[in-house]
């Protein structure tokens, strides 16, 4: 464990809570960029074995310290050497917790009611299961080593329950987990980059639900300032968003949240002149940016962790809007829509909506657009925002047989009333802007949002999905 407090605390900050640091959970306080933090670690060299209420009341106590002396909570998941994950142990020693109020089922509830209230980061090591899991998908933040997993149930009672003779990282291993269930929110190739990454959010995140996100040094752009790159006017054409953050953010700054997972919404955390902030993206160059079933668990998941924590949001919008058809209705594509549009109207953070490219029908709204009360909706000088693009007018005008010079003649009654010109005269989007100012726009923002007062009294709960 020592390597792993080396590579994640600040040199000789980690202080141990307790008297045991060879047991099956060791606790303690560190620091992370001189900011301290809570320590919840399974030992996986454990050689002090403890009664297992006595282990659970230990880490139920450190998580009681973190909310009494407001401290992010770190916790590293691994698995003790006395369970192996090939075999299910007869359950003698569970039932002896299993029905007690200070077993599994309490630590899965107070880390449950930390939601919204610290920063809760989670990493596994190993693969892991049963009542280990579920304290790590509670946590905010879920970075799996490469080769660690998750899974409900072990190998031989999967075989046993169910007849599937798939193999492990079918179904438990961490690039299932982040690419098909988006449990995994960051995966690491290794222990160190993993334990890295921890270091990295705790510098975006603030220690408890009434802070602010610090401030750190400002720096440029990787063009040194301004936006010097080609968005395609072509609303069909492909793209990828990445070129684009990456344009007007701090060099180096993106953190980016379950980057393998619905890739047609990126969502990550940025700074713009040290100030730090969320952004939600449409990524065309993945399933052409429409919204599926995924891409809107994890927009509300990612948005209530943001509100929960004081970080202002942009929405960054090219994007046709929701999938449509039988397997997307059979995926609950209304249902998940909706869940994005209540998230979204209890945003209690400041959010910006900028229109890329294109934000057509629903999809607007899903991305913060008029009505959800954004503290300014502004658009690229070529973007369209309308209900049906050029290529859906086509397709019905072909369907319903129109001549094409009524065709044209709709095609023009519809850019008429959906021109920027028209939306801006009309007090429907604040401003028309070009790419080289939008960092510009984005400071303005942050700086507005930080003059703020926080006067957040009651934590705002993370959804978790």
């Amino acid at each position: 464990m020592s390597e792993r407090f080396r590579n994640l605390l600040d040199p000789g900050s980690f202080v141990l809570i307790g008297d045991e640091d060879e047991g099956e959970l060791i606790g303690g306080t560190g620091c992370i960029h001189g900011r301290p933090v809570c320590i919840v670690a399974i030992n996986p060299m454990a050689s002090v074995k403890l009664d297992p209420l006595d282990i659970l009341k230990q880490e139920i106590d450190l998580l009681d310290y973190a909310e009494k002396n407001r401290l992010p909570i770190i916790h590293l998941a691994d698995r003790p050497g006395r369970i192996a994950m090939e075999k299910t142990a007869i359950p003698v020693t569970i039932m002896q917790t299993f029905i007690d109020s200070r077993g599994a089922g309490g630590v899965f509830a107070r880390f449950a009611r930390l939601s919204g209230i610290v920063p809760r980061i989670a990493v596994v090591f190993k693969p892991i299961a049963t009542t280990l899991t579920y304290p790590v998908a509670l946590c905010d933040i879920v970075i799996m080593v490469e080769a660690a997993g998750m899974s409900l149930a072990r190998p031989d009672m999967v075989r046993l329950m169910t007849g599937d003779k798939s193999r492990y990282a079918d179904y438990g291993g961490a690039r299932m987990h982040a690419e098909i269930s988006g449990t995994c929110d960051i995966l690491a190739r290794s222990e160190t980059e993993a334990l890295l990454y921890v270091r990295k959010c705790i510098a975006i995140f603030p220690s408890y639900f009434t802070d602010l996100p610090p401030l750190t040094q400002s720096c440029k752009t990787v063009n040194g300032g301004g936006v010097k790159i080609h968005v395609p006017s072509d609303p069909d054409s492909p793209y990828d968003m990445h070129f684009f953050i990456e344009s007007v953010i701090d060099e180096g700054s993106l953190l980016e949240h379950r980057a393998g997972y619905a890739g047609e919404v990126i969502t990550g955390f940025a700074r713009v002149e040290g100030m730090p902030f969320a952004i939600i993206a449409n990524n065309s160059k993945i399933r052409g940016g429409i919204l599926f079933a995924e891409s809107c668990r994890k927009i509300s998941a990612f948005a209530s962790f943001c509100d929960a924590f004081n970080l202002p949001v942009i929405f960054l919008a090219d994007l046709p809007g929701f999938m449509v058809g039988k397997e997307a209705e059979q995926d609950g594509i209304i249902h998940h829509g909706a869940f994005v549009f209540s998230t979204l109207a209890n945003l209690t953070v400041p959010h910006l909506c900028i229109v890329v490219r294109k934000a057509y029908t629903a999809g607007l709204y899903a991305m913060g657009g008029p009505g959800f009360k954004p503290d300014r909706f502004l658009a690229l000088p070529d973007a369209r925002i309308t209900i049906y693009g050029p290529k859906a007018i086509r397709m019905l005008a072909k369907e319903e047989k129109l001549p094409e010079e009524e065709l044209g003649s709709l095609q023009s009654l519809i850019d008429g009333n959906s021109s920027l010109q028209y939306y801006l005269s009309s007090g429907n989007i604040d401003g028309i802007i070009p790419p080289e100012n939008i960092r510009g726009e984005i400071i303005r923002f942050l700086k507005e949002s930080r003059s703020r007062p926080l006067n957040r009294k009651e934590p705002r709960r993370v959804l978790c999905l």
